[in-house]
């Protein structure tokens, strides 16, 4: 996967866990395609996080694509009209389970800093750990979402639910 670099925002300063996530999180937003496709990625984070920051910053993605990153409340109505894309932090099963039913059938790709949301629909999941980073994939969300992701990404991940 091609890097992506941060485009603004370097006031926010961020460890190398989130730097990590980050360049995950980009990796998988630029390989992924909607059914229309957007110049602008907009990336909607919800919930409280704790890799985030480093996402706040906005990215520049291969391709002239600039990600656009900015935090929402569970509820906000913009979140399924404004958003490809969600990043769930630390969402207890209650508020996820919320939040999935606002998602179903809708072109929209999930990722969440919860590795056992990808039991329950989630598209993929951090794996942050002391040493060590990786990420697992739900195939059947991914199926099921409307978006495409590259086979590549999906090999890299973990599988959870169904595969």
């Amino acid at each position: 996967m091609g890097a992506a670099q941060p485009a603004w925002g370097q006031d926010i300063v961020t460890d190398g866990k989130s730097q990590s996530v980050a360049k995950t999180v980009m990796g998988i937003l630029g390989y992924t395609r909607w059914p229309s496709e957007p110049e602008t990625v907009q990336l909607c984070v919800v919930g409280p996080t704790e890799y985030a920051d480093e996402l706040l910053k906005g990215w520049q993605l291969p391709g002239a694509r600039v990600v656009q990153v900015r935090r929402m409340r569970l509820e906000d109505a913009a979140l399924l009209t404004q958003c490809h894309g969600v990043y769930a932090g630390r969402l207890d099963d209650r508020a996820w389970q919320a939040l999935r039913q606002r998602l179903q059938g809708q072109p929209l790709l999930s990722i969440s800093e919860r590795q056992e949301l990808c039991q329950t629909d989630c598209m993929f999941c951090l794996d942050v750990r002391d040493v060590g980073f990786g990420f697992e994939t739900n195939l059947d969300a991914v199926a099921r979402s409307g978006v495409r992701v590259n086979p590549r990404v999906l090999q890299l991940a973990r599988r959870k639910g169904g595969a």
